[in-house]
C-alpha cells in the first residue's frame, strides 16, 4: 500500500455530537465511581 492510498473508513470521520460527549462522559465517571465503590467493598469484607 502506497502512502496515498487511503481505507474508505479513514476518510470518513465525523465529530462527536454534544450529546455523544455526555454520554461517553457519564459512562466513564459512573465506571470509575463503581470501580472506587467495588475496591472499598472489597476492603471492608
Amino acid at each position: 500500500m502506497t502512502k496515498n492510498e487511503y481505507l474508505p473508513q479513514e476518510e470518513e470521520w465525523f465529530d462527536l455530537l454534544p450529546a455523544e460527549k455526555k454520554l461517553i462522559g457519564y459512562s466513564l465517571g459512573l465506571g470509575i465511581v463503581l470501580l472506587v465503590v467495588l475496591v472499598l467493598a472489597t476492603r471492608v469484607i
